[in-house]
């Protein structure tokens, strides 16, 4: 691997959204506008809590979801239309109400590492709208995705979210 992280340093891990850009994402720099990137992050999200189970199905059986608390993005290079965006979603740790994860998403048409995408979210009842612990068998999934994603080769910026 050399100094900056590459698409190709994550062989064997499976992106959790892969898009090629459409012409409705470039702003008026002729790249992609900052909007789109958080709903790309956003809809990558939803696809790795899908993965553990927090789902419509999930929402509707047990009253329970996720909300956003906090995030951080940092950009670090740019995406075109007509490329394509590959995002990899970590689970870096978890407390009893909240996970705190990263996601990588990379310019795979240059193998790029395009931007991160720090975050917190925390685990709600949807009665209550308050946070509430994570069931045992969600918890333990999201245990199983942290030290998963523990075999990935380091981002070049350090986590700075944390639980709280």
């Amino acid at each position: 691997m050399s100094g900056v992280l590459q698409v190709a340093d994550l062989a064997g891990v499976e992106p959790s959204l892969v898009l090629t850009v459409p012409p409705e994402f470039e702003d008026e720099n002729g790249h992609v506008n900052i909007r789109h990137y958080f709903d790309v992050h956003a809809r990558a999200a939803d696809r790795a809590f899908e993965a553990l189970g927090v789902d419509d199905a999930y929402r509707d059986a047990r009253g329970l979801s996720v909300f956003s608390i906090d995030h951080r993005i940092r950009y670090l290079d740019e995406v075109l239309v007509g490329q394509d965006m590959a995002v990899y979603v970590r689970f870096l740790t978890r407390s009893a109400k909240l996970v705190h994860g990263i996601q990588a998403l990379f310019n795979a048409t240059t193998g790029a590492l395009a931007n991160t995408f720090e975050f917190v979210e925390g685990h709600v009842s949807l009665e209550q709208r308050r946070t509430v612990p994570w069931p045992d068998d969600v918890a333990a999934r999201i245990d199983a995705a942290i030290a998963s994603g523990a075999t990935w080769p380091p981002l070049p910026h350090e986590p700075g979210l944390g639980l709280r």
